[in-house]
């Protein structure tokens, strides 16, 4: 029907406008759905929640834009601060996988560890933040990066696995 409506539009303009109706629409479900979001949140196109809704808190005033979260549905959580920026397609992941070399599967079992994300962080794109990790004030994870341990507050990490960089002054 949409195409009809747009006939006279090139078919790879009918189907991005088709895309983000269902996207917007995907979004704003699993963004209702999350235990606690602050005022002042706002998330672009494709924010999505494989796992946990219940488990994810949000603070005031978070930019999300296609951020991926998975904080499974026992231990694992994901809580993010006041102000916190998500740069695209970051993904968020307190659940995760055992992995036995010499077992037939080798995804044996299911991990949860909360990780915390705390005021004013800014999370590059493209970044993984693993389970059981805290990042600290005011710091800075460079695009791409995969975190792995705890960042402190006011520094740069950056790389795979992320690396200090710099205290922010």
């Amino acid at each position: 029907m949409l195409k009809m409506l747009f006939g006279i539009l090139p078919e790879f303009l009918v189907n991005r406008v088709i895309i983000a109706i269902r996207d917007s629409r995907s979004s704003g479900w699993h963004f209702r759905k999350i235990r606690r979001v602050g005022r002042g949140t706002t998330f672009e196109n494709g924010f999505r929640v494989y796992n946990g809704h219940k488990n994810i808190g949000i603070g005031k005033d978070v930019f999300l834009v296609d951020v991926l979260l998975n904080a499974g549905d026992g231990i694992g959580s994901i809580e993010i601060g006041d102000a916190v920026t998500f740069g695209h397609r970051v993904m968020v992941l307190a659940r995760g996988h055992e992995y036995k070399l010499h077992s037939k599967l080798r995804q044996t079992g299911i991990t949860e560890k909360p990780i915390r994300i705390e005021n004013g962080a800014w999370i590059g794109s493209g970044s993984i933040v693993l389970g059981g990790v805290t990042i600290g004030e005011e710091s800075v994870v460079g695009a791409g990066s995969v975190v792995t341990k705890d960042v402190p507050a006011r520094c740069v990490y950056a790389g795979n696995p992320a690396r200090f960089i710099k205290k922010i002054e």
